[in-house]
């Protein structure tokens, strides 16, 4: 049995509760997420993760864990190809990390003991992902899971920050004079079009209609019209979930670019401490020469400087990110077979 193996029979078992009550908890949740050395805390928090099991996997049950350290989240299926497996809540990108403990170590820890639990369910693969490719919980997981079952590692995952701590002018200095002209080309059109912006920071009862001007801009983009937006599917239902989790803690941030009170583009994210994490941003085709992707984000730079925020997270590998970003998050995923 684990629970004899050295070291570690005193530890006890985890508590499994129920979406109500882990609801309950949100506030706990959300103050371990904060204190997790190296993760990716927005997409390790409840408001990413709860949506994303919502819109990807609701046929998967939720297997949600309360230990004396911290918590662990996860979903279970079966395949035919590999048996009965456990994965972290958002599998789809795989930036979510199951683990939310300031005491990463003894978290783990109680997490071991509980998979050998005969109350727990039966499993044959455990898919961990969201994990710092350098730091104590990496350490951790091959320390706690090499000498007792088949540990492999999946494909690396970068996640791309730009530090706007000190305003988008000092963002701005540290990028290549090229990069910098085109901008200001950018801002002068702006200027002779007349652009207006929206900056909104919206309550939960707006979200809705604020929804609703997003796709409706998203429909009449090159990804809309491709078939690869937000429009319908998992990921309509994924942001329809995420928004309200976002503005019902006053963590959404949203600019809309108009003209003569018509939207022509969108950009949304949601806040984390001192880090925006952008989710989308869109615009119409049809404007497509005024740049207005580069305009819209190089907005939000400047709103967020001015709130205080530090860090700009532009999300997963995209070529033009590296010429935003200055520095790179890069998880991994370990695989676990029993």
């Amino acid at each position: 049995m684990l629970g004899k193996r050295e070291g570690l029979s005193s530890i006890k078992t985890m508590e499994q509760l129920t979406t109500y009550e882990l609801r309950n908890l949100a506030a706990a949740h959300f103050s371990a997420l904060i204190q997790t050395p190296g993760i990716d805390p927005f997409c390790s928090s409840l408001d990413w993760t709860l949506p994303a099991h919502a819109a990807f996997i609701p046929d998967q049950s939720m297997y949600l864990l309360k230990g004396e350290h911290g918590f662990v989240t996860l979903a279970g299926g079966f395949s035919p190809e590999v048996g009965r497996y456990l994965q972290p809540l958002e599998a789809a990108w795989r930036l979510a990390s199951p683990f939310v403990g300031r005491d990463i170590e003894d978290l783990v820890d109680e997490f071991f003991i509980h998979l050998d639990d005969p109350h727990f369910i039966d499993w044959d693969l455990l898919c961990l992902s969201g994990i710092p490719l350098e730091g104590r919980l990496y350490d951790k997981i091959i320390k706690t899971f090499v000498p007792h079952h088949k540990v492999g590692l999946g494909e690396e995952t970068r996640r791309f920050i730009a530090d706007i701590s000190k305003g988008r002018q000092d963002w701005a200095s540290k990028r290549s004079s090229k990069f910098r002209a085109n901008m200001r080309r950018v801002l002068q059109k702006s200027k002779e079009e007349d652009l207006q912006f929206e900056y909104l920071q919206p309550e939960e009862i707006q979200v809705q209609k604020l929804y609703e001007r997003i796709l409706s801009i998203e429909s009449k983009s090159w990804k809309g019209m491709s078939g690869t937006g937000i429009l319908d599917g998992a990921m309509k239902k994924f942001y329809e979930k995420m928004l309200p989790r976002l503005a019902r803690r006053n963590a959404l941030r949203v600019i809309f670019v108009t003209k003569d009170n018509k939207d022509l583009a969108f950009v949304f994210g949601g806040l984390l401490d001192k880090t925006y994490r952008g989710l989308q941003m869109s615009y119409d085709n049809d404007y497509r020469h005024l740049s207005l992707g580069n305009l819209v984000q190089f907005e939000m730079i400047d709103y967020l400087s001015q709130e205080g925020i530090r860090n700009y997270d532009l999300g997963s590998e995209l070529e033009y990110k590296t010429r935003w970003s200055d520095r790179i998050l890069t998880t991994t995923t370990f695989w676990i077979w029993r």
